[in-house]
Formats: structure tokens, C-alpha cells, sequence
């Protein structure tokens, strides 16, 4: 009797765990079985199913990616600005625009980010009326900060249609 309590409390241990794997399936599209001359092969398209998600079993089919919101903090700053800096329009198609109303645009230059603030495009700002060609950026929304003698004085978020 003891021998049989104790082979059923191991048989008890290795079925426990088995229940509580969270197992991955496919959700196929196609498949088939290739066969040649040098031997054969069995294939299936498709992508894996989860099938335990969270506590109420919910199946989610497709392949799972992390979802990873990034947020760059800056001054965003209406279009006319105290310093006397007007940036239009915005969103815009290719061609961006940048007056210097007030202020001196002497030693002035702009950088551009993208919305993860990888640095894409820099120059220098020649005239007080400034036109932009970003015919070549993809529609995205953008950062430009503009500098003057190395220091930031405004910086703006814009959108590219």
C-alpha cells in the first residue's frame, strides 16, 4: 500500500506541471510535403497562436511584438512665439517656412529629429526668411530646434503630410 500511495504521488507530481505549460500552437495558412531525389521535406506557412493570454484565456493569433511607447520631451511652442520666430505652416507638404520677425538671424542654424530624436539634417540659416526643402522626409511628425551662436532658442513640432 505504502509503494502504491508513494507511485501515485510521483505520477500526481509529473502531471501537475504539464497542465500548467503554456504551450504555443499555429494558426496555418499553407503547408505541404516536398519530396526529390536526394529525400523529402514537410513545411508550413503560418504564424504562432498564443493561447494563453493573460487570466481569461483569450486566444491572439499573429505574431506578438512589444509594445514600447517613447516620448520626447521638449518645449513645443506656437507658431508666433514671444521671441519673435514664426514656423509655418504646419503640418505641411515639402516645403517649411521660418521667419525671423523680431530678432537677429545672425549665426543662427536649425536641427532636425525625428520622433525617436535621431538627429536627420542640419544647416545653417542664411536669411531672415528662410524656406525649407524637406520634399525628401517621409510623412512623419518631426522636432526642429533652431540654435543661434550654439544655444537653443526655440524648438517646434512639426508634421509632414
Amino acid at each position: 500500500m505504502k509503494r502504491k500511495s508513494i507511485q501515485c504521488f510521483f505520477l500526481m507530481l509529473m502531471l501537475v506541471p504539464v497542465t500548467l505549460l503554456k504551450a504555443q500552437s499555429a494558426v496555418l495558412a499553407t503547408g505541404a510535403n516536398a519530396t526529390g531525389s536526394n529525400g523529402s521535406v514537410s513545411y508550413s506557412v503560418g504564424q504562432a497562436a498564443y493561447l494563453s493570454k493573460g487570466g481569461n484565456r483569450e486566444v491572439s493569433e499573429g505574431v506578438q511584438h512589444a509594445y514600447e511607447i517613447i516620448t520626447l520631451a521638449t518645449d513645443e511652442t506656437s507658431q508666433v512665439t514671444e521671441e519673435g520666430i514664426v514656423l509655418y505652416p504646419n503640418p505641411f507638404k515639402d516645403y517649411l517656412y521660418l521667419d525671423f520677425t523680431t530678432n537677429s538671424f545672425k549665426g543662427s542654424s536649425y536641427q532636425l529629429f525625428d520622433a525617436q530624436g535621431k538627429l536627420i539634417k542640419t544647416d545653417k540659416i542664411d536669411q531672415s526668411k528662410s524656406e525649407f526643402n524637406f520634399s525628401d522626409l517621409p510623412s512623419a511628425m518631426y522636432i526642429i530646434r533652431i540654435n543661434q551662436e550654439g544655444k537653443n532658442i526655440k524648438t517646434f513640432k512639426i508634421i509632414k503630410k
